[in-house]
C-alpha cells in the first residue's frame, strides 16, 4: 500500500470547492447508513470523512454515520441490510464470505468491496520496563485484544491460535482507550492494537509511560501463520513512529476496505466513489481487494484506472 492513511484522511477532509451539484429535495434523497467502529478510531474517523465527503459531493445522497464495535459487526450490519456501507479489514471479509469468521460459521455473501483504504499493521505493546521482549513470555499473562465485534479481536485470536499461544493468554476484550489505562495501571501486561499508523492510542501509550512493540513476524514466520492466512502479508513499522520507540518492528498488516451491501445500486455506489476519489484520494482503490467489488465499483474503476 503506497499511500499513507494520514495522506488519504487529509483528501478526505479538504474542503473542496468548484464542483457544484444541482439541489435536491429531501424527498428525492437516498439515504444511506455508513457504520464506522468505536468513538476516535481508525474506522470511525475515515467512515466520517467519507461520509463528509459524499454528502458534499452528492446532494441527492445522505448518508449518516453509525457507531459500532468495528470490522466484524460491520459485516453482520452490511449482510443483514442494517447499514449499507461500512470498513471492514480484507481478511474479515474473505473468511466470513466462506463461514470462517471466529465462533460464527454463516457465510456473509452479501457485502461487497468497494475500494481499499489503508494499511493495518498488528501491533503488540508492553511496558518497557516489563520482562516481556517475545511473544511467547506472553504465556500466562493478560493481553488486552480489541473489544467484541472487532477486527482486532478476531485478528488477535487467529494470531495468537497460530503460533499456539490463544489457550496460554488471558484476552480482555477491552477497547484501546480502556487498554491503555489498564496497561498503566499494570491490570493488563499487554495491548494489541490492529490500525492504520500512527495509531492515537499507542501515541497517547507511548506519552503517558515508555512502551516497548514486540517483533510479530517472526513468531509468525516460524509458525507458519502467513501460510494459513495469506491475506495477512509482513510489514515494518518505521523507527520513531512513536514517541521514545527508536527502532523498527517487523510485523504483518492487513487492508482497511470500504465496502457496500449488495442491495446498492450500482449508480449510487459509482456516485459515491466519484464523490470520495476527487483530488486523488482513492488513486489506487482497487489494490490487494481478494473478495468480489461491488458493481458500481467495477465500473468506476475500470473507467479510473490507477496512473
Amino acid at each position: 500500500m503506497k499511500k499513507s492513511l494520514h495522506v488519504l484522511l487529509i483528501f478526505l477532509l479538504t474542503l473542496f470547492a468548484g464542483y457544484p451539484a444541482a439541489s435536491a429535495t429531501a424527498a428525492e434523497k437516498t439515504r444511506l447508513r455508513f457504520s464506522s467502529g468505536p468513538p476516535g478510531g481508525t474506522f470511525e474517523t475515515t467512515a466520517r470523512a467519507l461520509t463528509l465527503r459524499i454528502n458534499e459531493q452528492r446532494p441527492g445522497v445522505e448518508v449518516s454515520l453509525a457507531i459500532s464495535g468495528g470490522s466484524v459487526e460491520n459485516l453482520r450490519r452490511v449482510n443483514s441490510g442494517e447499514a449499507d456501507f461500512a470498513i471492514v479489514y480484507a481478511g474479515d471479509l474473505l473468511l466470513a464470505g466462506i463461514g470462517l469468521l471466529p465462533y460464527d460459521n454463516r457465510i456473509y455473501d452479501q457485502v461487497l468491496a468497494v475500494a481499499t483504504l489503508y494499511a493495518a499493521p498488528a501491533q503488540l505493546v508492553v511496558r518497557a520496563n516489563s520482562n516481556i521482549t517475545r511473544v511467547e513470555d506472553l504465556a500466562g499473562r493478560r493481553v488486552a485484544v480489541g473489544g467484541i465485534g472487532s477486527g482486532a479481536a478476531a485478528t488477535a485470536q487467529r494470531f495468537f491460535t497460530g503460533i499456539g499461544l490463544w489457550d496460554r493468554i488471558k484476552p480482555d476484550f477491552s477497547g484501546y482507550q480502556d487498554a491503555i489505562s489498564a496497561l498503566g495501571h499494570g491490570y493488563v501486561d499487554a495491548i494489541w492494537v490492529f490500525s492504520g499508523v500512527p495509531t492515537a492510542a499507542v501515541t497517547q501509550a507511548a506519552k503517558s509511560f515508555p512502551v516497548r512493540l514486540l517483533n510479530l513476524s517472526e513468531a509468525a514466520e516460524q509458525s507458519g501463520f502467513f501460510r494459513q492466512y495469506p491475506f495477512f502479508t509482513p510489514t515494518v513499522i518505521p523507527a520513531h513512529t512513536y514517541p521514545h520507540v527508536d527502532y523498527e518492528v517487523a510485523t504483518f498488516q492487513d487492508l482497511a476496505v470500504w465496502v457496500a451491501g449488495d442491495q446498492i445500486s450500482a449508480a449510487t455506489v459509482e456516485q459515491a466513489l466519484a464523490a470520495a476519489s476527487r483530488d486523488e484520494a482513492l488513486v489506487d482503490g482497487r489494490e490487494g481487494i481478494i473478495t468480489p467489488l461491488h458493481p458500481g465499483a467495477a465500473t468506476f474503476w475500470e473507467n479510473h484506472p490507477a496512473p
